[in-house]
């Protein structure tokens, strides 16, 4: 329910031919490794069927192109899910808490100390083994949990989307951009494109990320310059920025770039039994998991307990067929618009039912506001059953609002502060003070930037 599979068109611009069977040799071997399944085999296609995939495409030097499929996820949501599917397997989880010290116990690594970040209480955990995969943190000196320095080095890499309303191109689906040493993707999302990413060094604190000016324009340049479609700053609705956390290849000493380095992930253990985990990406997180669990357990005891994580279904789970249908039921059942019922399910998946369950008795299967999909129960099934503490965790990561909403959710932050706080017993002041928090940290994190500076 949190990934589709989507179309995404390559066009082929140079050589007749030569370039296509180039670029069609690369993502047949992609087909080969799993794409295939789900979507078929790709496509390669004529000029004129490129130009009617997208019409906006300029069509000088263009010799054809190659449709092929790939997933498309909402990545918080599908890191909440997973944490959600080990709590009731016996998982604890504590947000808000910071490792700030190691507990040692004859130099061999059995716990940390902790701070509560809420109440500013200290307390210890104690762990036969402890895994380290704090990602683009174990970069910073002052960060590093357990303070040895790792033989895997951390190299964060900035990749920066802007995301602009679904009619402003186009495109029958997604759409794969080459530029000089790698791609930029324009990404179907619900009522918009998200065009990202790029790919620069950044030492900043992860806190104070934001996409930057620079990054901004050589996204709307590369569309630009690949599509006649003379996108500015002003049709932004909103952007977002991230790090990954690259392992620096052998012999890298200060990269200028981050473009080659491994996607790959590295395992290490340190010489006091810590396991860190540095590098990877959410389409092998999984095998990410297992290797590094494996490694914690140690060789004999990962033989005796082998990993399940394969083939365990998230929480929501459930076949498409089943999904759509679960759409149509709470359409008839709860009175809910197409477009809603459709939303719900794509974020909920089957604990849609439930959803829809706890917002009858309070009437909260309203929308949050005009045009929004997502309605009022949401919040506080966020704080129920989802470990949502502030607003931003409910807008920009549950719901995803904070991204695509041109006022950052200003408009219907005062009611989810409302709905929230009745689950978090919030008074009226601390309501009104955790709105301003979010809407000035909304502005900063996702925002336009603007020539004098700012970000709307």
């Amino acid at each position: 329910h949190l990934v589709t599979l989507e179309p995404f068109l390559f066009p082929v611009y140079g050589i007749p031919l030569v370039h296509q069977a180039f670029y069609g040799s690369g993502i047949l071997l992609y087909d080969l490794l799993g794409a295939r399944r789900n979507g078929g085999f790709a496509r390669h296609l004529r000029p004129a069927s490129v130009l009617e995939y997208a019409p906006q495409l300029r069509p000088r030097g263009l010799t054809g192109g190659i449709v092929y499929h790939d997933g498309v996820e909402d990545d918080a949501r599908l890191a909440l899910a997973v944490l959600r599917t080990a709590l009731p397997m016996g998982g604890v989880a504590a947000t808000r808490v910071r490792a700030e010290a190691s507990l040692l116990e004859h130099g061999w690594i059995a716990g940390a100390t902790v701070r509560d970040l809420e109440t500013d209480a200290s307390f210890d955990i104690h762990a036969d083994r402890v895994i380290d995969a704090t990602g683009v943190w174990a970069a910073r000196p002052e960060e590093r949990f357990a303070g040895e320095e790792s033989r895997s080095r951390i190299v964060p890499s900035r990749g920066s989307h802007v995301v602009i309303r679904r009619e402003r191109l186009d495109a029958r689906g997604g759409l794969t951009l080459r530029i000089p040493g790698r791609v930029v993707f324009v990404i179907p999302w619900p009522g918009h494109w998200i065009i990202g990413t790029t790919d620069h060094p950044d030492s900043r604190p992860p806190a104070e990320l934001a996409a930057p000016g620079e990054d901004v324009d050589e996204l709307l340049d590369t569309v630009n310059r690949t599509m006649a479609v003379d996108l500015t700053r002003d049709d932004i609705v909103g952007t977002y920025a991230g790090l990954r956390p690259l392992v620096a290849g052998p012999g890298t000493t200060d990269p200028a770039t981050t473009v080659k380095q491994s996607r790959e992930h590295q395992v290490t253990t340190e010489s006091n039994g810590l396991v860190r985990i540095g590098g990877g990406k959410y389409t092998t997180y999984r095998v990410m998991a297992a290797d590094v669990v494996n490694a914690a357990l140690g060789r004999d005891e990962a033989r005796k307990r082998p990993s399940a994580t394969a083939n365990l279904p998230l929480v929501g789970a459930a076949p498409r067929d089943e999904l759509d249908r679960l759409a149509d039921e709470l359409q008839r059942e709860a009175t809910l618009e197409p477009a809603v019922a459709r939303s719900l399910v794509a974020r909920h998946g089957t604990d849609s039912r439930d959803v829809v369950a706890a917002g009858r008795p309070s009437g909260g299967l309203t929308p949050l506001g005009p045009g929004i999909e997502q309605l009022e129960v949401e919040v506080a099934w966020a704080a129920k059953r989802e470990l949502a503490r502030s607003i931003d965790d409910v807008l920009s990561r549950r719901m995803r609002l904070s991204q695509v909403l041109p006022d950052r959710g200003a408009s219907i932050a005062p009611r989810v502060a409302e709905l929230l706080g009745a689950e978090l017993g919030w008074d009226a002041p601390r309501q009104q003070r955790e709105v301003s928090s979010f809407v000035e940290r909304a502005r900063f994190e996702y925002g336009v930037p603007q020539a004098d500076g700012t970000r709307r």
